[in-house]
């Protein structure tokens, strides 16, 4: 895959507050199942699409990932471009075929065991970054934006895995470099479904969500983190994953 971070960032003033958020690139050529082949992924058009709008008083920067071998290719040029002028959340986006809910990323864990070949390369038990912690925790709210989802009338849900393969690796990358740097930055992963356009194309019978459903849930996930700057809802998560 090429490196590359596609967006134009917004028109901001010295103190507008921002958020980024980030869709993937293409994946999954050497999948074994078609459902995982993107050669444009919809995430990448749901980030674009929000790029320069307002949220919650707060201006969006929408880019598209595209990375080799490892997130930090693209991340860390980022987060090197606004050192001096961090965003309030970063979002970042991917699709999880088969899942038929939005789901709000709990946790990323220190780990790449992909499923699958991807740009020629499969990683097995490799960690995300050498000397990073085992896992990390969204800094997002993450109940209080899977309630404001649901109540906005669109299935969401709190995941307890993002899985090992790429999305799990920028969420972590994500995390460990605002760690890393010392960022109030708040920051987590949302998985979207897949588009009903791409279930029909390859005749599956799997669940899908039209995008421009994804695209109002993400406005949604960051107004709801803007309205929870200090802690989530103390509410159980109910969710069943086993």
């Amino acid at each position: 895959m090429a490196q590359t971070a596609i967006g134009s960032a917004p028109e901001t003033g010295a103190t507008e507050p921002w958020v980024l958020v980030t869709g993937n690139g293409g994946y999954g050529e050497a999948a074994e199942r078609a459902d995982w082949k993107y050669d444009v992924n919809p995430t990448s058009g749901i980030a674009r699409s929000l790029d320069g709008e307002v949220v919650a008083g707060h201006r969006v920067r929408g880019i598209a990932l595209d990375w080799d071998r490892y997130p930090a290719e693209t991340l860390e040029p980022i987060f090197d471009e606004f050192a001096d002028r961090p965003p309030a959340l970063v979002i970042s986006l991917g699709v999880f075929s088969r899942r038929p809910t939005v789901s709000i990323e709990r946790v990323a864990v220190n780990v790449r065991d992909f499923q699958f070949a991807d740009g020629g390369y499969r990683p097995s038990g490799e960690p995300v970054w050498a000397d990073g912690p085992a896992a990390y925790l969204s800094t997002l709210p993450i109940k209080a934006v899977t309630r404001a989802i649901r109540e906005a009338g669109i299935p969401a849900l709190v995941s307890n895995s993002a899985s090992t393969h790429g999305c799990n690796s920028v969420m972590y990358t994500l995390l460990h470099l605002a760690a890393q740097r010392g960022l109030s930055t708040r920051t987590g992963f949302i998985h979207l479904p897949d588009p009903p356009e791409h279930i029909a194309a390859i005749g599956s019978d799997g669940p899908s969500m039209a995008l421009d459903l994804q695209t109002e849930a993400v406005r949604v996930a960051i107004a709801a983190s803007i309205a929870h700057p200090d802690r989530d809802l103390p509410i159980p998560a109910n969710e069943w994953e086993w």
